[in-house]
């Protein structure tokens, strides 16, 4: 009989591994006046660095390299409602399924898209990072108690974590969009 494996359970493990607990999530609850009042200053943010990057902007370009502003928006739209639900994080049997369902989402390239690849996975992390960094930053100039701003920033970088960690998860593989040479010096490691 097939197991179904305990996400919700993955995720406690996670948050206890982390030090994320209930204080922690009443800080993050305690910045969401801040947070959504700046969603759209912290969307535009992550998508410039993603146009920014050849390697990342490919996603957001149509077939004539110009950026497609629907799809653009689409996305935009998809992050500030992650916040919103980062916000609201319950640890329950659909969070998690929520986060895996991201991931995967990234990992495997629709049909239609599939000339790109996946989305590496080294950029989901990188983006995370990105976030933190600009979140950190958000919180620090918007909250008028310094102390209390680097809390809140530490709980964010928590649940952030959290969240990347079910995320991964979904990457069973990357689909390469072309063949990666093997550099010189490995060649004798690829040798019968």
């Amino acid at each position: 009989m097939p197991q179904v494996f305990n996400w919700p359970g993955r995720l406690r493990d996670m948050a206890d591994f982390v030090g994320f607990d209930q204080a922690d999530l009443d800080l993050v609850q305690s910045t969401a006046d801040v947070v959504l009042e700046n969603a759209d200053w912290l969307t535009a943010t992550v998508y410039d660095n993603f146009l920014e990057n050849p390697e990342t902007r490919k996603f957001f370009v149509n077939q004539k390299g110009e950026v497609d502003e629907t799809r653009l928006d689409r996305r935009k739209h998809t992050l500030a409602r992650w916040l919103r639900g980062s916000i609201g994080f319950q640890l329950d049997q659909d969070y998690p399924i929520r986060a895996l369902a991201t991931g995967i989402v990234h990992s495997h390239p629709p049909s239609h898209r599939a000339h790109l690849g996946s989305i590496p996975a080294r950029f989901m992390i990188g983006t995370m990072s990105f976030i933190q960094t600009a979140m950190s930053n958000l919180l620090k100039d918007e909250m008028d108690d310094p102390v209390e701003a680097m809390r809140a920033s530490i709980a964010w970088n928590k649940l952030l974590m959290l969240q990347l960690d079910v995320m991964l998860a979904g990457y069973m593989v990357e689909t390469p969009t072309e063949p990666t040479e093997v550099p010189e010096h490995l060649r004798h490691l690829m040798a019968d």
